[in-house]
């Protein structure tokens, strides 16, 4: 993907600044004093006693970790590794790593001081810390027995590689160093291996008052248990069914125990608090690891980021941890690019094929001719029946320039034909546009991307040279997207310098209050009427909302989201993007948006989504859209489903087709006239009994789409049946002083509108 500009992140480095500064000059001071004190004690001593040292550290608490990162530097390996092992206890691992790995990997320091930087990186499951330790054990501690089973036993905790392990100690247990002996025992016992020399070493090991010792007698215990139940199991009667399951299930809990709080005792030994520096996730990541139903489905990594994105999104609807997937996929949607062939899929329930949807119409599957209802019944050879949309899609997308081959099924075909595609980078318009009759100008925008003012206004410039007399800037279903797009937008309209467009400001005061305003000079003062539904969120909010403020627009459709708050968009560290295998991003609720009469358009919800306090902006003109039963809708999903429609226009669409294009580009009154024979048709057929409108509705929308195939467009609006947009047209004639019952294309929807106002 491109390198993507990040218009709103300019605070990416302001929040360790603010937490930093809460800390006093005179508290800063003594801490320092305190944390140098500790480090020049124990700095000369044995690392035993510079463990002790370590922990007064952690004694003095989080405010150690500026004097504590400052001696990651120092020359003296002792204070590095006191350093190092605080930070880590002290839930502060970023960035540790690095200076860990270059003292495992220094060949000029004695060996106990490797190896003591060795099991600190058992905290570190990254690729980085992983080639590091595989690099070790085939070279400098393949000699070195003490190396050997630091590195083995860290290397087991990264990537759980028995194997690897267990070739590397076993050798171990015939040495005289009694310190890699016992060291290889326990390892290979927390990994189950309870061989006869192993239980050798453990058995000589466990008298020892020591931590070793204890480790040891409770691995012994464990085996013990296991065996012991094993032997009641094997002597007692045949156990009914239950029975068995019981004592296989508490000999499985037992063991599962049993490891956990070896695990527990060798982390303890290492010095480390915990992979995460808090308990309660620690114990439920251990518990999960060693319990789950399907180890094989368990990733550190992965279940951490789950409860990042946990964490993050409990606090509102908005706010989210982005992992590397969603991190793209974000960025691809608020760009309108992606890398494919260019359509929007989805499955057929009827084959379970993949199923294009809408060809986009400038994009390489339009170009090669594939079409809407076009089937892709393979995709690289592979079958689309049975395979999970998401799984396919990832298919079709690739580097752009790389082919894709596909097997294409189309209506009429008796055999697939095969298509080569070539991917590129696909531009998703924002703008869609239409001279409407009377001179009406309408302006859909989908989102406020990168490049959605310029669209708009080059949409305004064409308008305009055609004669536009009014407006209708429609923003149903319009998410919302960068801020600066949405207050572009409103300036081309207002020119209203004293009140600001929007505010940001937010009760925390993290962030200093931001206001953005018009300029002086205006596009054009055609009379404006603005479209909305409970869909439009965000940016679109505002610009309907600051629109209405300035009294420049007139609101028709429904109230809308109210998402008025503003989110950062906040990178990751190196060190997490590398740890996750990708860029990653924090997006989180900073400020909340205030409109130019100072009213906020943010809802208050419940974490559930419940609406606390209701928020969005509320029409001029309220108008809800036509909806429709679902018994209705079931009756004309049967009908499609038996090919009724596809039918008829395969019969008739060749030689009614500049009727039908007329149709589809100017309605049909909402009369069945226009359609050739269709009582004769469809009332045969018809055995789900549908509604005769609601046949009509449908076949023309079918229409459209072959219209639209054939013309590579799609159409920018529906104004014969789009009942939101004529109460716009309406609204908006009455600003030109234009009596809507004049314009015939109008007449009918205006009179209805006139009709129901009336009663």
């Amino acid at each position: 993907m491109r390198s993507i500009p990040r218009r709103a992140i300019h605070a990416t480095f302001l929040l360790p600044l603010l937490l930093v500064s809460t800390v006093g000059h005179a508290q800063d001071g003594d801490v320092e004093k305190k944390t140098r004190a500790v480090l020049d004690r124990y700095a000369e001593r044995s690392l035993s006693q510079a463990w002790e040292g370590s922990r007064a550290l952690e004694a003095l608490g989080d405010e150690t970790i500026p004097w504590l990162r400052q001696a990651l530097a120092s020359e003296s390996t002792t204070r590095q590794l006191m350093a190092a092992k605080t930070l880590i206890a002290l839930g502060e691992p970023s960035e540790v790593d690095r200076t860990i790995v270059r003292i495992a990997q220094d060949t000029d320091l004695q060996a106990d001081h490797r190896a003591a930087a060795i099991r600190l990186l058992s905290d570190y499951s990254t690729p980085t810390v992983e080639k590091a330790l595989r690099e070790l054990l085939t070279t400098e501690a393949k000699g070195d027995a003490l190396l050997r089973v630091a590195t083995a036993t860290a290397l087991y905790e990264v990537c759980r590689d028995r194997e690897l392990t267990r070739d590397a100690l076993m050798p171990l247990l015939d040495v005289d160093n009694a310190e890699a002996r016992d060291g290889a025992a326990l390892a290979l016992a927390r990994m189950g291996l309870f061989d006869g020399k192993v239980k050798r070493v453990l058995r000589a090991l466990e008298l020892e008052p020591s931590l070793r010792g204890d480790q040891a007698r409770l691995l012994l215990d464990q085996d013990r248990m296991l065996r012991s139940l094993e032997r009641a199991v094997d002597a007692a009667p045949a156990p009914t069914s239950v029975v068995a399951e019981e004592l296989q299930q508490k000999i499985l809990v037992l063991e599962r125990e049993l490891e956990l709080q070896t695990d527990r005792l060798q982390r303890a030994e290492r010095g480390g608090s915990g992979r995460t520096g808090i308990p309660l996730i620690d114990e439920l990541l251990d518990r999960v690891e060693y319990f789950y139903a399907e180890p094989d489905r368990v990733e550190r990594n992965t279940l951490v980021t789950e409860a990042a994105k946990g964490l993050v999104g409990s606090l509102d609807p908005f706010s989210s941890f982005m992992d590397v997937k969603d991190t793209k996929e974000f960025y691809e949607g608020i760009t309108g690019e992606y890398a494919g062939i260019g359509a929007q899929v989805g499955k057929d329930p009827d084959t379970d094929f993949l199923k294009i949807l809408r060809p986009i119409y400038k994009g390489p599957a339009y170009e090669m001719g594939l079409l809407t209802d076009d089937l892709l019944t393979t995709v690289e050879g592979q079958t689309t029946k049975g395979m999970r949309l998401d799984e396919i899609v990832k298919i079709l997308k690739g580097v752009p320039g790389t082919p894709v081959k596909v097997e294409v099924l189309r209506r009429g075909w008796k055999e697939p034909r095969e298509y080569a595609i070539t991917r590129r980078l696909i531009q998703l318009d924002s703008v869609r546009s239409t001279m409407l009759p009377a001179d009406i100008g309408y302006i859909s925008l989908a989102q406020f991307g990168e490049t959605a003012v310029e669209e708009v206004e080059t949409a305004l410039d064409e308008l305009a040279a055609q004669g536009m007399r009014g407006l209708i800037l429609d923003l149903r279903y319009n998410p919302g997207g960068y801020l600066q797009a949405a207050v572009d937008l409103v300036d081309n309209f207002v020119s209203d310098t004293e009140r600001p467009i929007v505010t940001q400001r937010a009760p925390s005061g993290r962030f200093g209050v931001q206001s953005k305003s018009a300029t002086a000079e205006v596009r054009g003062d055609w009379p404006l009427v603005v479209l909305v539904n409970d869909s439009s969120a965000s940016a679109s909010e505002i610009v309907s909302g600051a629109l209405q403020d300035f009294e420049r627009a007139t609101i028709v459709g429904e109230r809308t989201y109210g998402k008025g708050s503003v989110q950062r968009l906040l990178p990751m560290s190196d060190r997490i993007n590398e740890l996750l295998g990708g860029e990653t991003t924090l997006r989180l609720t900073v400020q909340y948006y205030y409109l130019p009469s100072g009213r906020s358009i943010h809802a208050k919800r419940a974490i559930d989504g419940t609406v606390i306090e209701e928020g969005g902006v509320e029409p001029d003109v309220v108008i809800e859209p036509e909806t429709m039963e679902l018994w209705r809708l079931q009756s004309l999903d049967e009908l499609a489903e038996q090919g009724v429609f596809d039918e008829y226009l395969d019969q008739y669409f060749d030689e009614h087709h500049d009727d039908f294009a007329r149709i589809a580009r100017e309605g049909d009154a909402g009369a069945t006239a226009e359609y050739p024979d269709f009582d004769a048709f469809f009332t045969p057929r018809n055995s789900s009994n549908a509604q005769v409108d609601d046949i009509r509705y449908q076949l023309r929308a079918k229409i459209r789409r072959r219209i639209e195939d054939e013309r590579g467009k799609q159409f920018a609006c529906d104004f014969s049946e789009d009942r939101q947009l004529q109460r716009a047209i309406v609204e908006l004639l009455r600003k030109l002083e234009l009596p809507a019952q004049t314009v015939p294309q109008y007449e009918m929807f205006a009179r209805k509108f006139t009709e129901e106002k009336q009663l």
